[in-house]
């Protein structure tokens, strides 16, 4: 592998770090060669690849777009600031939208749960250069897709970064369908088939995340704590009062259970970060819940009696499939905490608990990722899957190393001062 250099110079990575094991590096060439991982998947239209696996004959292969994959991937650029990186994923999302706008508008005229792959469902899998849908085989109604995108454009927006670009009025409008497609839908109460593609269900995890989203347009003050100088986003795009507090009244009924059937599930800490839309008791229990039950010694499993290459399908309590990714949401919700507790004077907890979990958490997943440095989908069995390096897991550890960064020198600054 290799990268260029600031004057046009091509480096190996072995040039870089010679034979040296990734755990052996410093903290700055480890970010530097984890972002370089990723960006071996980053294509020329700002999506990234989920992985760079093939399939067998082509099949079941990741080597392409999940529509969710890409803007959690672009998320590292925002923390090592790279914005114009992540400006672009977002307005491929866009183009997505708008490829398939029709579907949406379909979708916005029904009354009742739209089917797994109804043809009012923007697909989560796509062909990575002609945006096409791949598959119709399971479960595309995926709420929190929406939720995700509306929840980080909106911030981008408010950050002062033009995602919408220059044909303004046709994107608002577009945005405005997605809106009445989620309050059509009653995305607070209708089931879908959540982060993990399986259901369908009610997940936490999908309401939190269209709640997240819909408030940041909403613009009532929620997030204003993020913003120096907050644009007021509600002037874009109306959200009425009644869907935000119907969505929080939802999720306050359902948690701490994910759904039905999961008590708990990893999807929950996106509950936390990004969107921190849960109280601070709320949060708590959530990492309680998952750190008692789903926390392995090779990452975190999605939740009890998960199937996924389980190492043992006759079997499947016990022999879950382990996501290093939980160890880089765990490590990122920490360091969150801590910086929530510093912010607030140590009320809500001692920042420097806070932080010496998030470090664990990310030690833990170094000693998981492979000896360059990528981060694997999953173990099943003690072996990892050829899903090496996922887009998403490699970038949560881009943000965990800089989130767990920026608190340690908050903490630094907290004591000279």
């Amino acid at each position: 592998m290799s990268y260029k250099g600031s004057f046009g110079k091509r480096l190996d990575v072995e040039e870089l770090f010679g034979e040296r094991r990734f755990r052996e590096l410093s903290e700055r060439e480890k970010l530097l060669q984890a972002y370089r991982h990723l960006e071996e998947l980053r294509r020329l239209n700002g999506g990234y690849i989920a992985s760079p696996y093939k399939g067998e004959d082509g099949v079941d292969r990741y080597n392409v777009f999940w529509l969710r994959d890409i803007m959690y991937a672009t998320y590292a650029n925002e923390y090592i600031g790279s914005f114009d990186k992540m400006i672009e994923s977002y307005r491929l999302i866009l183009r997505i939208f708008q490829k398939y706008r029709h579907k949406i508008s379909s979708g916005a005229r029904k009354r009742h749960y739209l089917g797994s792959c109804a043809d009012e469902v923007i697909h989560a899998r796509v062909h990575p250069v002609t945006l096409e849908e791949i598959t119709h085989e399971w479960g595309h109604h995926q709420l929190d897709i929406f939720g995700l995108f509306l929840y980080k454009s909106g911030d981008l927006i408010k950050k002062g970064h033009n995602v919408i670009g220059t044909d303004e009025g046709e994107v608002l409008l577009l945005l405005r369908d997605i809106v009445l497609y989620l309050t059509t839908v009653r995305w607070h109460s209708d089931p879908d088939f959540g982060v993990w593609e399986e259901g369908p269900e009610v997940h936490s995890s999908s309401i939190g995340s269209v709640l997240a989203g819909l408030t940041m347009w909403h613009d009532d003050g929620y997030y204003h704590y993020k913003y120096s100088y907050p644009i007021d986003l509600h002037t874009y795009v109306p959200i009425p009062q009644e869907f935000v507090e119907a969505g929080r009244d939802a999720l306050n009924r359902i948690l701490p259970a994910e759904s039905a059937s999961r008590p708990y599930d990893m999807a929950q800490l996106s509950l936390i970060w990004p969107y921190n839309i849960v109280t601070e008791s709320q949060a708590h229990q959530i990492l309680k819940n998952i750190e008692e039950n789903l926390v392995r010694e090779r990452g975190v499993i999605r939740y009890p009696g998960d199937l996924y290459f389980n190492a043992d399908p006759a079997l499947p309590m016990g022999n879950e499939a382990e996501w290093p990714l939980g160890f880089a949401w765990l490590s990122i919700a920490y360091s969150k905490l801590a910086l929530r507790a510093l912010r607030m004077g140590g009320m809500f907890g001692r920042p420097s608990d806070f932080i010496e979990r998030s470090r664990w958490y990310l030690e833990r997943l170094e000693s998981v990722m492979t000896d360059d440095g990528k981060v694997p989908e999953l173990y099943s069995g003690g072996k990892m899957n050829a899903n090496v390096p996922l887009a998403w897991a490699q970038s949560f550890y881009v943000v965990a190393r800089q989130s767990l960064s920026h608190v340690d020198e908050l903490m630094e600054r907290r004591f000279v001062s």
